[in-house]
């Protein structure tokens, strides 16, 4: 049993460092520059070790994927759930939900880039319906919904609104990842007063 043991968690170790080896390769080379070959001298093993796991490149990349989006979405739910548990009101809960989109690039900036910045799946031309990448946008739009019955914005276009906040987010995110300094404190107050102004522009 322990036997047993020992060699799942050597293999999910393996497993484990040829998807974070193949998330470097792809960001510094792009797609089509990374081959399994690269893979693996990357991580010290043979290539037949590396196929022992994924049946190809396309395998690796739809696990970082899935394993990107699932990360993605989890960190919009969770923020969201804690804030309405804290009886928070639609608009909050939006603005909260917005800020974990923020929070999330900022603290997994690997899964951000191939997620949101090179777009891995578009290179790759590996579709993945009904992503969690979709499932988040999905939740702006049920957000501004929300705040539109409560009365706190006042919009003609719910999609283009969602469209137009995502926007937002993805530029703050890429400015603070590729720009911004280490003081926290001064990168939360841009945050917190992005989100605000844009907000206040929406507002009745």
């Amino acid at each position: 049993m322990k036997h047993i043991k020992r060699r799942e968690r050597e293999s999910h170790e393996i497993r484990r460092k040829i998807i974070e080896a193949a998330r470097d390769l792809f960001l510094s080379h792009g797609y089509g520059e990374v081959s399994m070959r690269k893979i693996a001298d990357r991580i010290e093993y043979s290539p037949t070790t590396i196929y022992h796991y994924f049946e190809n490149k396309e395998a690796v990349v739809r696990e970082l994927l899935e394993e990107g989006y699932a990360l993605f979405l989890q960190a919009l739910q969770q923020r969201e759930q804690e804030a309405r548990a804290e009886g928070l009101h639609a608009m909050d809960v939006l603005k909260t939900v917005c800020k974990s989109y923020i929070l999330f690039g900022l603290e997994h900036p690997g899964y951000y880039n191939i997620l949101f910045t090179t777009n891995l799946e578009g290179a790759s031309s590996i579709a993945i319906i009904e992503n969690d990448r979709s499932k988040g946008f999905e939740m702006l739009g049920v957000g501004i919904r929300k705040a539109v019955d409560e009365g706190y914005l006042t919009i003609t276009d719910e999609r283009l609104t969602a469209q137009s906040i995502w926007s937002m987010l993805h530029g703050l995110t890429s400015l603070l990842l590729s720009f911004y300094g280490p003081d926290m404190e001064s990168r939360d107050e841009l945050i917190s007063f992005t989100i605000e102004t844009f907000f206040r522009g929406l507002g009745r």
